[in-house]
């Protein structure tokens, strides 16, 4: 069998475990004592060890067997986590990350983890230096005597979950006696159970049908709430599979089975009662209702075939906006109606088109609490990280592209915002910084603000460095504002720090930042006040393809305002435009808000209004500020695909890119977040 067709497969499934373990390690930090979330970790590295034993990957699955020990004791309440062990199994996960960065970059998944095993081996063994309480040694790890199946703690759980009105069920199952990859196929067999229950125990150990190390069955205690059938074809539908035959435990065969006889597992029971029952009764029930189901309606797409149904589709909508006009200029019945439907039609295919490249941003923002942790460790803060916002979706191909820089701006914020435990004390602020994650929309565009209530940026250092730095004289620096101070923190290899560490500075500065981002079609922006803190703010774009926008003209030159950043349109007389402090502004809804020129910002060549008394105007919005953007006139709403401009009109003011109307033409598309200040 050709193990690289399933490559794809296990590196995207690794990830996801991977990522599932940090974030649950996490929970588990702030709620040791919740073993529900002990389970779903146990669970998550056994899938992952499984898998790796399968493809090959040696080194992987044996790290994951070592720290799947360690949870094991604790899923058992035979050992209680502490700092050490919460710090050594972080390291695992680095590791584990490490190995399959290797493998996605066409290694072999091999790294020396001798240190980390010697850790979690002296966890085992109980003798680790640490405050926390003692392990029990690996070897009473559910050990069992020659003359018993199932050990004392094993015995009590099953009729624990015998008692709540599970099934415990005693499973033979054999493969095929031409069974190419014994170990997958018990894999597969262990997955099928694990959806529908709680494994108690193999025979032989999981480590040694990994290893293949058996001959042609094997057996599984398990508790369940899915029926005998139900499990037998679940097992039976596996290939390569010869027969699963189940027994129905009660407590007079779990008595023969145990080291122990019934009543004194009975006694034991309530010990074991936060191990298994309530994970494995809720688990049971919704793995069978949901957890299945899941798994068989969704698939993983390249990026690069959606990419290419994009830009398909894209010509196609240039086209039906084409016979949408043409349309209307023939006025034949049968065209018209045929045009309409076509237009409904390639509207849904448009929109459903458009949700398969969006990914909410919390596939990068999940990353961050994990590396905060590490960081507030490593420089002896305290931090709390606040994310809001994390289910606002973005095009996939912005998400791929937009993590990096926002490790840096956060790095940026723990290192140099954030202060000290005793600098804040002394500052008369809590001894926990915040740093606020938050994510938004705003007209065709996501917002993703980095906030933190440290010290703020220093100004006058700052000028200082940069005129030191040859950015800009002494004299241009005095005409800066605030804002544009701060903003000089972008310049090409400028840093505040006074030493490099390893978090940030190292003579990358945040110039790397601004140039992704503006790559992107984003823009980011800082303010800050002294000993308040500071705030980043990145405007991506929404999406890299199709929006809806709204047709305006201004003389002869036709633009495009998208539609998700218009309040409504208007008209006001001239009469009615208040002058304030030189600046224009009208009522609206019982505000002043601010009135702009739309052709003296894009300079338009034959139109200005200041000769009319009535003139049209578009009220758009950013976040919570308003503006109202006079113009000539309203052609109407149309859907268009965004081109950009191009490598030699970048950065053009108030324009974020270009389409193609129906008749040929080419309409700007006009940027409002610019347009409001």
């Amino acid at each position: 069998m050709d193990m690289n067709a399933y490559l794809s497969m296990f590196i995207d499934e690794s990830n996801d475990h991977l990522q599932a373990l940090n974030e649950n390690m996490l929970k588990l930090e702030s709620d040791p004592e919740d073993l529900s979330i002990v389970q779903s970790i146990f669970r998550s590295a056994h899938t992952l060890k499984g898998m790796s034993a399968t493809m090959g990957f040696e080194d992987l699955a044996s790290l994951t067997h070592e720290m799947e020990n360690v949870l094991d004791l604790v899923r058992n309440s035979k050992l209680s986590m502490d700092s050490f062990i919460f710090d050594t199994l972080f390291k695992g996960l680095d590791a584990l990350e490490a190995m399959v960065q290797d493998i996605i970059n066409g290694g072999t998944g091999k790294s020396d983890v001798t240190a980390i095993v010697q850790s979690l081996q002296s966890i085992l063994k109980g003798d680790y230096k640490t405050d926390g309480g003692s392990a029990t040694s690996a070897s009473d790890k559910g050990a069992s005597g020659e003359a018993a199946m199932l050990d004392q703690f094993q015995a009590s759980v099953l009729q624990q979950s015998m008692e709540s009105g599970h099934q415990a069920y005693y499973i033979k199952v054999t493969v095929s006696e031409n069974c190419v990859l014994k170990a997958a196929r018990a894999y597969m067999v262990f997955d099928v159970l694990e959806r529908s229950g709680e494994v108690i125990k193999s025979e032989p150990s999981v480590q040694d049908l990994e290893q293949e190390k058996f001959d042609q069955s094997f057996t599984v205690f398990i508790v369940t709430t899915a029926s005998e059938e139900e499990l037998t074809g679940k097992i039976m539908a596996i290939s390569e599979i010869e027969s699963a035959q189940l027994t129905l435990l009660d407590a007079e065969s779990l008595a023969s089975l145990s080291a122990v006889p019934a009543a004194a597992a009975a006694e034991a029971a309530p010990k074991a009662q936060a191990a298994a029952p309530t994970e494995s009764g809720r688990g049971a029930d919704t793995a069978k209702k949901s957890t299945a189901a899941v798994a068989s309606r969704t698939i993983r797409v390249d990026i690069e075939r959606l990419d290419t149904l994009m830009n398909l589709f894209s010509e196609l909508l240039i086209d039906r906006v084409r016979l949408e006009q043409l349309a209307s200029e023939v006025k034949r019945t049968e065209l018209t109606e045929t045009v309409e439907h076509m237009s409904r039609v390639s509207s849904d295919l448009q929109n459903i088109v458009l949700k398969l490249r969006m990914v909410p941003v919390d596939a990068v923002f999940n990353r961050f609490p994990r590396m905060v942790r590490d960081l507030a460790k490593s420089l002896d803060k305290k931090i709390e990280l606040v994310i809001t916002g994390a289910d606002t979706e973005l095009d996939r191909t912005v998400i791929d592209e937009i993590g990096d820089p926002l490790v840096h701006l956060l790095r940026n914020s723990v290192d140099h915002g954030i202060e000290t435990v005793q600098e804040r004390v002394a500052a008369g602020k809590p001894e926990t910084g915040t740093v606020h994650l938050r994510a938004f929309h705003s007209g065709n565009h996501v917002f993703i603000e980095v906030e933190e209530d440290g010290k703020g940026i220093n100004g006058e250092k700052v000028l200082g460095i940069a005129v030191k730095n040859g950015v800009l004289t002494e004299e241009e620096g005095k005409k800066l504002t605030q804002d544009e101070v701060n903003m000089l923190i972008f310049a090409p290899g400028f840093s505040t720090a006074d030493k490099v560490s390893d978090i940030s500075g190292r003579g990358v500065g945040l110039d790397v930042v601004r140039t992704k981002i503006t790559s992107l079609g984003g823009n980011v922006t800082v303010t800050s006040a002294m000993g308040k803190g500071t705030k980043f703010s990145v405007q991506l774009p929404l999406t890299l393809s199709i929006i809806s926008a709204m047709l305006i003209k201004l003389g002869s030159e036709k633009y495009a305002i998208p539609l998700s950043s218009i309040v409504e349109t208007g008209i006001i007389k001239r009469s009615s435009i208040l002058n304030v402090h030189g600046n224009h502004m009208i009522r609206f809804r019982d505000a002043i808000i601010p009135l702009v020129s739309l052709s003296r910002v894009l300079e338009s060549p034959d139109y200005d209004e200041g000769g009319e008394e009535e003139t049209e105007i578009v009220v758009i919005q950013k976040g919570d500020k308003w503006a109202a953007v006079t113009v000539d006139d309203f052609i109407g709403q149309s859907e268009i695909v965004l081109k950009s401009l191009g490598k030699y009109l970048t950065n053009t003011h108030a324009i974020s890119g270009a389409t193609i109307l129906g008749d040929g033409q080419v309409a700007l598309i006009v940027d409002p977040n610019a347009l409001i200040k």
